[in-house]
């Protein structure tokens, strides 16, 4: 593993004034979250991810930090094809979530908001479509590629991985589409969000938590 403490100050993502936001919000889990990352260090958006990261687990007791190398990244269960990669934990159990790239920008909202749903009861949505998600028998993974001055596209990764916090079949993935070229040349990505449903179907625009549950069911 790599030593947080080798990354000095703050990061330049979250200002005091967000931060003092981010405590008000994180003052409200009621369980521990990890946030386990695989970064190379020779890579700016790596290092870059990391300082984020520590920035925003001192914000909480209950949030925990772990990085580890490329060379590592057999060992955890999320997808590391893209780097930077963070995946969510609790109670040593991986979430299904993961981000691919720093959260920054409009995406700080979406890492929130998963932290948030995932260390407590989240934000209410309706028992009928609780249980439609929780139904969900098969396998499913999404992709949503973003970018970070998108106005719809957090949304679309807070709805698909709040689906992905209920039911364990599901993995939801932000991937930032400016880092990952071969990503956007592979599924010829113009615009965003751009959703890729099992690596599969894809689809462009914004899309309810209710229709992303649709899809899978």
């Amino acid at each position: 593993m790599i030593d947080c403490n080798q990354f000095e100050g703050t990061s330049p993502l979250l200002d005091e004034k967000l931060q003092g936001e981010l405590k008000g919000i994180f003052g409200k889990m009621e369980t521990a979250v990890t946030l386990k990352a695989v970064v190379d260090m020779e890579e700016e958006k790596s290092r870059e991810m990391a300082l984020f990261l520590k920035t925003a687990a001192s914000l909480s007791d209950l949030l925990t930090l772990e990085l580890y190398t490329p060379l590592e990244a057999e060992a955890l269960e999320f997808d590391t094809e893209y780097l930077p990669a963070t995946g969510l934990y609790k109670d040593g159990i991986y979430s299904g979530v993961s981000f691919h790239g720093v959260p920054g920008g409009r995406e700080i909202n979406s890492f929130v908001l998963a932290i948030y749903n995932l260390s407590g009861p989240g934000q209410e949505i309706g028992r009928g479509l609780v249980k439609k998600i929780q139904k969900i028998k098969k396998p499913a993974n999404i992709k949503v590629c973003v970018s970070l001055a998108c106005h719809h596209c957090p949304a679309v990764v807070a709805a698909s991985q709040r689906i992905a916090i209920l039911n364990p079949l599901v993995k939801a993935q932000m991937l930032d589409a400016n880092l990952y070229p071969a990503l956007v040349e592979r599924y010829g990505i113009t615009r965003v969000p751009f959703v890729i449903l099992n690596d599969e179907t894809t689809f462009t625009g914004p899309r309810t938590i209710e229709e992303l549950t649709g899809m899978l069911g």
